[in-house]
């Protein structure tokens, strides 16, 4: 929610959604005669069914202050519809625009009273809701002036000819450093440490409590070659945090989730076994046991035929010898019912996440697993390819900029192309891990957090 106070002092507290079907005769009430003469006649339910984003500006009373309407191609008739980038690359050869980070405003209504203010706070959310967005231009008939409203986030770069008639119609651009700007992402150092700390205890004392008062000055201390702690920063103050291992167990993972789709995480090999042998049952005999592969060929789930493998007791024993042989112990937070509606509550203030330490160990534990697993596993003999998100943090303020950082930390790691980070079941989906993918675990999984991977192909941008 924003505060937006007129000339005449009169102030309205406002909040920006997206444009219902309910909205229209309000938007029509507010379209006035000089609308009309900037954006032409339109159609306006025509044009919200169409729109690519769509955002109105409501009060307390949600009653609309303002709406703008976006698409990906010019407002006039100055270029076709899927051929426009030609046209504006003339205007400015050094102005990067693409169908993928350009967005074109339709239409923009708004309380008169307000305008000013209802405009910037728009432009703003737009820029904030689309991350990929960098321009949004404007396009109007040269003879006419933007007024005192539109002039405030647009600058002209030039004009264009129409396609239909001989006129010429004006460029107008809104860049996004001006309104919402790219995080600038660097390695972080041991004086961010009080500018962070506040951002972690807004959220939770739970890692404070734990590792201590300097916890965070130690852990960026402790960077080397596999560890690395980076930070986001906004005119020279961090906002933002993060720290990533290449230290995976790939063992556990390979144990507890369906990763084929990624091979793994690891560069094929020769000698990977991604099938069952097909001389062999899955589901074999009692009597027949291999020490090093029996979880992968061999099927130790009960039968009515046969006796008790593993009394329940024992099991719980085994399990519990696994998590300790893996170094499963607590994650760096660990939240209680209590906690996590706590969490929940406070998540919109910041986004936190800590992972567990899902560091390779030299030995494997595998003979320690129980033996009830029922599924074949792929073997993979390759290196690993991924590092993992070991603990996250960002204020709300900046949050939807979260992948800014994804950029730099594969910077720090060239020969990795995942990156992959652990959550608690109950975490809410917070905006760095929606441009993840979630990774199905096996139905005998008995880690209790969810595992959600990215690809470096995901920065690619056309």
């Amino acid at each position: 929610m924003s505060i937006l106070t007129s000339p005449r002092g009169k102030v309205e507290v406002i909040h920006c959604r997206r444009t219902e079907s309910h909205d229209i005769f309000c938007i029509k009430s507010l379209i006035r005669k000089f609308t009309q003469k900037l954006f032409g006649k339109l159609n306006i339910i025509y044009l919200l069914e169409k729109a690519n984003l769509a955002v109105t500006l409501c009060n307390d009373k949600e009653e609309i202050m303002a709406q703008a309407t976006f698409m990906d191609y010019p407002n006039w008739n100055v270029a076709k519809q899927d051929d426009w980038v030609s046209v504006f690359r003339e205007l400015d050869r050094d102005l990067p625009c693409t169908p993928l980070n350009t967005l074109f405003m339709h239409l923009f209504v708004a309380v008169d009273e307000y305008s000013v203010g209802c405009c910037k706070e728009i432009i703003k959310t737009v820029f904030k809701t689309v991350p990929e967005l960098y321009f949004i231009f404007l396009i109007v008939p040269s003879f006419m002036s933007l007024g005192s409203t539109l002039i405030t986030v647009f600058e002209q770069v030039g004009s264009v000819p129409c396609l239909a008639y001989s006129e010429d119609f004006a460029v107008y651009i809104c860049h996004r450093e001006k309104h919402y700007p790219q995080l600038h992402i660097r390695r972080a150092r041991v004086e961010d440490h009080d500018d962070l700390m506040p951002i972690f205890m807004r959220f939770d004392s739970v890692l404070k409590e734990t590792y201590g008062e300097y916890f965070l000055a130690e852990l960026i201390e402790a960077q080397d070659e596999e560890n690395h702690a980076v930070v986001c920063e906004v005119e020279g103050v961090a906002v933002g945090f993060m720290s990533v291992c290449s230290r995976v167990n790939m063992t556990l993972l390979h144990e507890c989730f369906n990763l084929g789709p990624f091979h793994g995480l690891c560069v094929p090999h020769p000698d990977d076994v991604l099938e069952p042998p097909q001389g062999l049952s899955i589901h074999g005999s009692q009597g027949t046991e291999s020490r090093t592969h029996k979880t992968y060929s061999h099927d130790f789930t009960e039968s009515p035929e046969s006796p008790e493998l593993v009394p329940p007791e024992v099991m719980e024993k085994i399990q519990t010898k696994v998590i300790e042989e893996f170094g499963l112990g607590e994650p760096l937070s660990t939240f209680g019912s209590s906690e996590i509606q706590e969490m929940q509550k406070g998540f919109s203030e910041v986004s936190v996440t800590d992972m567990q330490d899902y560091s390779s160990s030299e030995s494997s534990g595998l003979q320690f697993w129980p033996e009830e697993l029922s599924h074949f596993r792929p073997i993979y003999r390759g290196a690993s390819i991924v590092f993992c998100i070991q603990l996250f943090c960002i204020d709300e303020k900046y949050e939807a900029r979260s992948l800014d950082f994804m950029n730099f930390v594969f910077s720090l790691f060239p020969d990795k192309d995942f990156c992959m980070i652990s959550l608690p079941h109950l975490t809410p989906e917070f905006v760095l891990v929606q441009n993840f993918v979630k990774i199905v675990p096996f139905n005998n999984c008995s880690l209790n957090h969810d595992l959600y991977v990215f690809h470096r192909a995901g920065l690619l941008k056309i």
